[in-house]
């Protein structure tokens, strides 16, 4: 597991994932693990008129897009922005 930072770029209206300074791309569906204090939670990112995590299959947690989250995830699921497809 990597330890990274889920953050929205407001310019493209997306969210990233940013593992040091290497950002990768992340989209509905997507599942990670959130820490909230000091605790991380399976999450699960979904949209409908918000961002929002189902955190543990239970709680849904709205992703606010000035907040900076601190995460852990398996990175070979994850595609870099500057790679080649």
């Amino acid at each position: 597991m990597k330890r990274g930072i889920l953050v929205f770029d407001h310019h493209q209206g997306e969210w990233r994932v940013w593992i040091g300074q290497q950002p990768y791309w992340i989209e509905q569906g997507y599942t990670f693990e959130l820490r909230i204090k000091n605790r991380h939670f399976h999450a699960y990112l979904e949209k409908d008129f918000d961002w929002f995590v189902t955190l543990d299959q239970e709680v849904r947690f709205v992703l606010h897009t000035y907040e900076v989250y601190k995460i852990r995830l398996i990175l070979q699921d994850y595609i870099r922005i500057d790679a080649s497809l």
